[in-house]
């Protein structure tokens, strides 16, 4: 298929994925290889959690629901409605995160576009339920802080199946840093700027000293931009 092989995506990835989240998954692999700067693993759960919104309405909706089922699907709706609307009074928005999740959005926007110029090869999403910005931000923020992917799915075992499709597709696309621990992640990132900043102080040592060689040894450099300048005043009188 030429969309997948466009976005660098195989298609046996996305066979255990439903067919309304195919395309959203597939540009989800593309948004991971190529994304600048690097998204953490909390995103990517929220994002794909966020996803969840669309199959949970369809098992509540379903005329041959089970009880129990639908239960399980209320309950986590519920919950996400509460992230949605617990954000406290002046949250300052994360930038960063803001900016990785506007980067997959693009994606996904080129991905729908291309999709439709091949005649749509995949299904097309319910975008209202596909991606919901103050959801996935409070998402963010809830894993950040104690909640486990696992205990908020754990109300809905239907949902945490498909999530973990979901994840595993994703998984073998994206970058290994993703999954290193926080701590590791952070250290590597402080060498990485310790060595920026000691390649930045070289790079003005170096600039200095070929200045200060410039002005040793370029001793007439006033008297000739001095020059230039008289020359240049002599020509609009003449």
């Amino acid at each position: 298929m030429l969309l997948l092989e466009t976005l660098k995506v195989k298609q046996t990835i996305l066979d255990p994925i439903p067919t309304s989240l195919k395309l959203p998954i597939a540009v989800s692999c593309y948004w991971l290889q190529h994304m600048e700067p690097k998204a953490k693993l909390h995103h990517l759960q929220a994002l794909l959690l966020g996803m969840l919104l669309g199959p949970l309405h369809a098992i509540i909706n379903s005329p041959d629901k089970e009880d129990l089922r639908e239960d399980g699907a209320k309950m986590l709706c519920e919950e996400f409605q509460r992230v949605k609307e617990q954000t406290p009074p002046g949250t300052r928005l994360d930038l960063d995160t803001a900016h990785v999740f506007c980067q997959w959005q693009c994606c996904l926007q080129m991905g729908l576009y291309l999709n439709q110029l091949l005649s749509t090869p995949l299904p097309e999403p319910d975008l209202t339920r596909l991606y919901s910005g103050s959801l996935v931000h409070g998402l963010c923020r809830q894993l950040l802080l104690s909640t486990s992917v696992e205990s908020l799915l754990s109300m809905c075992p239907e949902a945490k199946q498909l999530y973990e499709h979901l994840f595993n597709a994703t998984r073998s696309y994206a970058p290994a840093e993703l999954f290193l621990p926080r701590s590791k992640s952070n250290s590597k990132k402080k060498r990485q700027k310790k060595q920026g900043t000691r390649w930045s102080k070289n790079c003005v040592g170096t600039i200095s000293d070929n200045r200060c060689w410039y002005e040793g040894s370029n001793r007439f450099g006033l008297l000739m931009v001095e020059n230039m300048e008289d020359h240049i005043e002599a020509s609009k009188f003449e």
